[in-house]
Formats: C-alpha cells, sequence, structure tokens
C-alpha cells in the first residue's frame, strides 16, 4: 500500500510539470532548462551515491536516457498543437498497454488476474476517455491522423521502454545515482536538437522568462523518477507502477478544464472514473 502512495504521489507532481511545459512559451527550451536545472541542483547525488557500476548496468542506462530523450522530444511536439486534457491522456494511456507486454515478455512478472483486470480498467477508460460520445469510438482511431495524436501515442512507447529499462537496472544501481546518470544522459541527447530547434537566443530568452519555473519543474521531476525507481526496488511489477500512475489522467483532465479552459465531457468523466476504478483495483486485487 505504501508503494501505491508513493505512486500517486508521483502522478500528481507529474501533472504540475507537464502543465508548467504546455503553458511554456518555448517547451523545447523550457525542457531543456528544466533538465539542466536538475543536474546542477542534484549534483551531490553524484558525490555521495557514487559505486561501481556494471557494464550491463551502463548498457542499460544509455538506452534508457536514449528513450527518455525521444519521449520528451515527442511530447513536446504534442503539446504545440494538442491539447493537455487530450494529449497526456493518450500519451500515458498507451505505455500500460506496451508495459505489460514488456513486463511479461522480458521482466518474467506475472500480474495477477486482479491486476490484469485493474490494468484493463485502465486502459478502457483512457481509451473512452477522448471519444466526444460512446456511439463515436472509431474517432479515437481518427485522431491518431493529427500528427500531435501519433507524438502522444510515440510518447506512450518510449514510456513503456524506459520503464522497463529502469525495472532491470534498479537491481544493480541504486535509485539515486540511476537518475542523475539516467537524467544527464538524457539532457546531452536532448542538448543538439534542441540547440538546432531554438538556437542559443532562444534557450536565453526561455531562462529570462521562466527560470523559477523550469527550475522547479527541474526538481519535481527529478524527485517523480527518483520516487518510482524506489517503488521497483521494493518489489512493486513494473507494470502495476505503470498502470497506476496512470491516476494522473484524471487529474491532468481536471487542470485542462479548470485552470487551461479546455472543454469538459461527460466521456472524460466517465474515462476519469474508470481509470480510478482500475487504480483501485490493483491495490486491493494486484
Amino acid at each position: 500500500m505504501i508503494g501505491l502512495l508513493v505512486v500517486l504521489a508521483s502522478a500528481f507532481l507529474h501533472v504540475i510539470v507537464h502543465l508548467a511545459l504546455k503553458m511554456a512559451k518555448n517547451p523545447t527550451a523550457f525542457l531543456w532548462w528544466m533538465w539542466a536545472w536538475a543536474i546542477v541542483l542534484f549534483f551531490p547525488i553524484l558525490l555521495f551515491t557514487w559505486h561501481p557500476i556494471p557494464t550491463k548496468a551502463w548498457l542499460v542506462i544509455t538506452i534508457s536516457a536514449s528513450f527518455g530523450a525521444l519521449y520528451y522530444k515527442s511530447i513536446t511536439c504534442a503539446y504545440q498543437t494538442g491539447e493537455l486534457s487530450t494529449i497526456y491522456p493518450l500519451a500515458r494511456g498507451s505505455a500500460p498497454i506496451f508495459l505489460l507486454l514488456w513486463s511479461v515478455l522480458l521482466l518474467e512478472e506475472r500480474p495477477s488476474w486482479g491486476g490484469i483486470f485493474g490494468i484493463g480498467l485502465i486502459a478502457f477508460g483512457l481509451y473512452i476517455i477522448n471519444l466526444p460520445k460512446i456511439s463515436a469510438w472509431k474517432e479515437i482511431w481518427q485522431a491518431l491522423e493529427k500528427p500531435a495524436a501519433r507524438w502522444a501515442l510515440l510518447a506512450g512507447l518510449c514510456t513503456s521502454l524506459y520503464t522497463t529499462c529502469d525495472k532491470f537496472a534498479v537491481g544493480f544501481v541504486s535509485p539515486l545515482l540511476y537518475t542523475y546518470l539516467t537524467m544527464l544522459l538524457t539532457l546531452l541527447y536532448l542538448t543538439p536538437g534542441t540547440l538546432k530547434t531554438t538556437k542559443l537566443q532562444g534557450l536565453l530568452a526561455e531562462l529570462q522568462t521562466s527560470w523559477s519555473k523550469s527550475a522547479l519543474a527541474g526538481i519535481l521531476a527529478m524527485f517523480i523518477y527518483i520516487m518510482l525507481l524506489w517503488v521497483m526496488q521494493r518489489g512493486m511489477p513494473a507494470s502495476y507502477v505503470g498502470a497506476a500512475r496512470e491516476i494522473s489522467v484524471v487529474l491532468a483532465v481536471t487542470v485542462g478544464t479548470l485552470i487551461l479552459k479546455e472543454q469538459s465531457t461527460k466521456m472524460k468523466l466517465l474515462g476519469s472514473s474508470l481509470i480510478t476504478s482500475g487504480v483501485g483495483a490493483i491495490a486491493l486485487l494486484g
């Protein structure tokens, strides 16, 4: 139960970070500064938690950071043209389905039937949350014709892949050190594309307008990652962690409606209820 509460707390923080990213004047530059702040402010982790790292763990760190960088590239591209209450559910919602597959095939996890039922409820809730009405169930596939939706789906795939890497790596590296090294590599991967897209002038302009917000987002983002790795190191299956995090979709819909004034629908409310029920099923039956 403690692990699940930690995952739910991380989901709340995750929505705050994505709200800041969505509201940024230049999301690409904001994202770069977010992780730059995190690397600078959390530098003591490298000094006080360093320990020898096996070669295979270095390989996993490198791969995980690659998927992480692609995730952030995808999600920033999606936010440039899509709404938070639509993009966030699609990106977060596709991840548990992919993750369940990787967990069984690669991590040899065996979720209980109750856990699978909970994941199913979450997936169904995430499917219908984008529908204007229940009879329009085919429209979700039509939405994939839009670039923002395809970027969001790619972000979900990347989430499932780096989470799978993380679950494997925490058996060899402490969560704090692993988080720092992975995020440091992610920042390095993001730098060439960021400079190409925004130029140095764009980076400096974003720093002037949102340095405090990007710094806070970086701190929260690092804490989120550490919390999830700690939970997985304690033995919570990666498939459950990925699914339970989707309670953040409910929060994102609420934030999108109340703060960003995005349109609210009965389907979003129904989908949110199913997602919440799925998290409850994992807690009670998983």
